[in-house]
């Protein structure tokens, strides 16, 4: 079992299972057809866009694709010249750097050259080499408005921290965002970035506001990592399930991340576009505007004061799971990752639930496609949403007493992230 996005080849028994069984209830657009978002030529403004692709790992096949797509994408419409894409690859060769505009005229990604090339293998798991490259494109490639995207693209677990030890090899899978095995080869074990880790150091970059972070990759959209990177980027876009193997496809979301109205929900639907009527994979995503999370944290912090114990005693049988705690390829290694909109349907009262879901819609942007794929519960499967209403498309931790003896401390480190202190801290 892997973590982080997943390709799964054999796909005509769940496809038969899916189209018989009407699991696109939920798909809440007609139009997923309709031509990429087109560039708003009346603005005279650029955008510079990351892309930091940690591969050294079993995603390592997938990130020609993936650019292929870019390239796509950068062709489909009209860009200004100060419109770029800055691709940073770490996969099974030595990391490089790739620029892509609207000068960018090739036949093949094979004529595509690279504009920095690293003499040394590096640790692309390190929220300081992540930094790093930042820094490098904002000097070598400025927007001219500071606007500026970053696209994180490995594997993901959301806020759970890593404990790897520096072993050669560890076999823990325990991880934030991205592995680098350090080995230049598709092993899935090695360094990990912390979330909190990631945060501080992009706090600490000079003049770095992001317009967005969106992370192609699995169960990153936590509350507590989008509480984590509020002060870094306005708009944080990600799937708090595990998602296809393809990811966003970049020939239709590049367009949208240089949207500069509005680019959020045009990235949303970009993303979602690509899953709303397949019937061979599904998507759950969200958008999160931090700059309503402060006042959203402290009014949770109020709700958590009122129902701590409604909270951590709850039956959780019937509250919408991405992921669940103890069952499966996962086991004890990631906790239950509940839809926070279900948890507080389940706990709170009709009138309290009203409340809440106002405060959180003035930060969370919802859109899913109905059902998602999961190897968490013994063997690859399909779940479907059963009742969109519980779903914001943001995941939680609640600190459960059955995650108390876990080697990993869920409950005490958790308390370590901000959300958990100001949420949940005492």
């Amino acid at each position: 079992m892997r973590i982080g996005r997943q390709r799964i080849w054999t796909v005509v028994t769940m496809v038969w299972a899916i189209v018989t069984t009407g699991l696109f209830s939920a798909c809440q657009k007609d139009d997923a057809k309709e031509l990429p978002p087109q560039y708003d030529t009346s603005l005279t403004t650029s955008r510079t866009v990351m892309v930091y692709m940690v591969a050294e790992n079993s995603m390592a096949d997938d990130v020609s694709s993936d650019m292929y797509e870019m390239l796509n994408g950068m062709a489909s419409t009209t860009f200004y010249p100060g419109d770029r894409l800055v691709v940073y690859v770490d996969d099974v060769k030595l990391p490089r750097v790739y620029l892509i505009n609207n000068a960018t005229k090739v036949a093949s990604l094979s004529e595509l050259k690279e504009v920095k090339t690293y003499t040394a293998d590096v640790n692309s798991a390190s929220a300081e080499q992540l930094a790093a490259f930042i820094e490098y494109v904002k000097k070598t490639y400025p927007s001219e408005n500071d606007s500026y995207g970053l696209v994180m693209w490995s594997h993901g677990s959301g806020w759970i921290p890593s404990n790897f030890s520096g072993d050669a090899l560890s076999s823990s899978k325990l991880r934030s965002f991205g592995v680098d095995n350090g080995y230049n080869n598709r092993a899935n074990q090695g360094n990990q970035m912390n979330i909190t880790d990631m945060a501080r150091a992009l706090e600490k970059l000079e003049n770095v506001h992001f317009d967005f972070i969106l992370f192609d990759a699995c169960f990153m959209q936590t509350v507590e990592v989008v509480y984590e990177l509020r002060h870094v980027a306005s708009h944080i876009l990600s799937s708090p399930a595990e998602i296809p193997g393809y990811g966003a496809d970049y020939s239709t979301m590049v367009p949208a991340m240089f949207q500069k109205d509005d680019y959020a929900t045009k990235m949303l639907e970009a993303y979602y576009n690509r899953y709303c009527n397949d019937i061979s994979w599904g998507i759950v995503l969200s958008s999160v505007n931090t700059d309503a999370l402060d006042a959203f944290a402290a009014y949770m912090k109020q709700v958590v004061a009122v129902h701590r114990e409604d909270l951590l005693n709850a039956d959780y049988s019937n509250v919408l799971n991405y992921l669940r705690y103890g069952v499966g390829n996962w086991g004890t290694d990631i906790p239950d990752c509940y839809d926070m909109q279900s948890v507080m349907k389940h706990v709170l009262s009709e009138e309290e639930f009203a409340v809440w879901q106002e405060k959180a819609e003035e930060a969370i942007t919802c859109m899913q496609a109905g059902f998602w794929y999961s190897g968490s519960r013994g063997g690859w499967r399909t779940y479907k949403i059963n009742d969109p209403t519980q779903c914001c498309a943001v995941s939680m931790f609640v600190p459960l007493s059955k995650y108390a003896t876990n080697s990993a401390r869920f409950n005490e480190v958790y308390l370590d992230t901000e959300w958990g202190k100001d949420v949940w801290g005492e």
